[in-house]
């Protein structure tokens, strides 16, 4: 699934350039939205936040990157906060806004990046939220007739694969004749996940009956470690035994599997449709930029002009 996050339309904000005002404090004006107005110190400030919040998410340093790099962010975050703006005076229309407990939630989690909870901070978080909210509506708002959604099917259905999955269990024992007494056993119908919490020597897996979980792997992949090559094996004979590792000798159980599976019309329906809608979500968004009246003053956000 897609994040739901609107382009940035820029040949639209483009046709809405002119020559902009400037304040009696020199502190020019880069954007204007109706009765809105943002100056270029606004905007800087605005944009320090939001390049962290950027970093943050990506978990990446901004001590590491090349400063031509954020120059290039910082001039690109005029088109991009305008589109912001456009998207936000939609949302107010709607009557959406995030509410307190999703904007808390999402500035505690950029809290441990170490990006400080000013209110920039806080408006910044709330105003992603709101337009993931808008555009989602916005998406399930797009009509797509469904010989479309079959035609796409149809092209892509090849790719459109659950992957073979294996889900297992196993028993850790120290010696290959322990592993034997543990065959032994399960051939005597002897509980698998009882012995696994009675016998084996792995600690963290024992009191959940030896649990390691499920493995799985798209087509023409391989198995990326010795437990899904032999659970893959044994997906057929269920048990399989004594198996040598660098930790001693495994007993493993598969107790369930499920085969790759093409995923038919019905099954892949709801995922083909989205993809289709989101292919014309752009314009729609192109379409609120266009008709919104929001004006760039991009002359006023020069990299020589801006300072800090």
């Amino acid at each position: 699934m897609r994040t739901v996050i609107p382009a940035i339309v820029s040949a639209t904000l483009i046709s809405l350039f002119g020559t902009g005002p400037t304040f009696a404090n020199s502190d020019p004006v880069v954007i204007e939205l109706g009765e809105l107005a943002v100056t270029r110190g606004e905007l800087n400030d605005r944009f320090q936040v939001a390049v962290r919040v950027l970093a943050a998410k990506q978990g990446i340093s901004l001590a590491d990157q090349d400063p031509a790099v954020i120059e290039r962010l910082r001039v690109q975050y005029l088109d991009k906060h305008a589109s912001e703006l456009v998207m936000l005076a939609e949302a107010a229309r709607r009557e959406i806004s995030a509410s307190p407990d999703e904007v808390n939630a999402g500035v505690d989690a950029l809290r441990t990046s170490g990006i400080d909870g000013e209110n920039l901070l806080r408006q910044i978080v709330k105003d992603e939220q709101t337009i993931q909210q808008v555009t989602e509506q916005i998406l399930q708002e797009i009509a797509i007739p469904p010989g479309d959604v079959v035609t796409l099917h149809h092209d892509i259905k090849h790719t459109l694969i659950t992957p073979e999955e294996v889900c297992l269990r196993h028993i850790q024992t120290e010696t290959a004749d322990a592993a034997a007494e543990i065959l032994a056993a399960l051939d005597e119908n002897i509980d698998f996940a009882a012995l696994a919490v009675a016998r084996s020597m792995d600690k963290e897996t024992a009191g959940t009956g030896g649990d390691l979980g499920c493995f799985s792997k798209g087509p023409g992949e391989v198995a990326k470690s010795q437990f899904e090559k032999v659970a893959f094996a044994a997906r057929k004979t269920g048990t399989i035994g004594p198996i040598e590792s660098g930790f001693g000798y495994h007993v493993i159980s598969v107790y369930k599997y499920k085969a790759a599976h093409e995923l038919t019309l019905n099954e892949a329906y709801a995922d083909v449709e989205r993809e289709l809608k989101h292919e014309q979500l752009p314009n729609r968004i192109n379409t609120l930029i266009s008709e919104s009246g929001i004006k760039l003053y991009p002359e006023n956000f020069t990299a020589s002009e801006a300072g800090g």
